[in-house]
């Protein structure tokens, strides 16, 4: 009997000693896989994570000024529910405050359906906010080569987000043709406000923004009804010829 007993004893603590083991291999293994936010160490990586931002920030207000409001709020939460978390870590570690305060003021305001006067002046501190903090970036990273390797970066995401959007010349989903917009007109405005520093450069910049301004015909209007005549790979063959310039 003493021994049956026994037997037991020993086969529970074997059971609840692998249980437990067991348990604390998926607790590990659960938390291995949670995301964990990182320092963007590129300033390539931190200023794409921005202008992504700006993207559909830039949508999201010529949304609102035209009347489409919910459109409008979707864009204006994209920045703080999808993209400003990430780069949290990184403005701590270049000393920044970043602009939590400026960017949930105006979601706010749009959530809140606030006269356009009234979101553009909160848009604009916004951006001001948004430049500071693009300013924390090595000089070498302001030069007009890293300005276009800024805009080819942005434009590969465009072309992924416009070919969702639009698949065959169909709507497939309007907000990832919008964002496709946001990003193409922010990844122009980067070259455009990139000062050059010879004449050879200037022409550089030129011709890349004659690549990126042949691409307005992909979004006939902000938003989209019908059949659209575009194709994202319009957008990569775009790349493709900046790549040559």
């Amino acid at each position: 009997m003493k021994k049956i007993l026994l037997i037991c004893i020993a086969f529970n603590i074997f059971f609840l000693h692998g249980c437990s083991n067991e348990n604390n291999h998926k607790t590990a293994h659960h938390e291995k896989d949670q995301k964990v936010a990182k320092v963007y160490e590129s300033d390539n990586e931190y200023l794409t994570q921005i202008a992504l931002m700006r993207g559909h920030l830039y949508v999201g207000i010529e949304l609102y000024k035209n009347g489409y409001i919910d459109n409008a709020k979707r864009h204006m939460k994209h920045p703080k529910s999808e993209l400003y978390s990430d780069i949290v870590p990184t403005f701590k570690a270049k000393n920044s405050k970043g602009f939590t305060v400026e960017l949930e003021s105006l979601a706010s305001a749009v959530e809140g359906e606030e006269d356009f006067k009234f979101i553009s002046s909160k848009y604009k501190n916004l951006s001001d906010a948004i430049a500071i903090n693009e300013n924390y970036i090595e000089d070498s990273s302001k030069s007009l080569i890293e300005r276009i390797i800024l805009v080819r970066s942005l434009l590969e995401i465009a072309a992924d987000e416009y070919a969702v959007g639009i698949v065959n010349g169909e709507v497939e989903n309007k907000f990832e043709y919008q964002d496709a917009l946001g990003f193409t007109i922010v990844a122009k405005n980067i070259l455009k406000n990139t000062t050059t520093q010879s004449k050879d450069e200037e022409i550089k910049k030129n011709k890349v923004l004659k690549i990126i301004e042949n691409l307005s015909d992909l979004w006939p209007s902000l938003v989209p009804t019908g059949i659209v005549d575009g194709d994202a790979k319009i957008i990569l063959d775009a790349v493709a010829k900046i790549n040559l310039v």
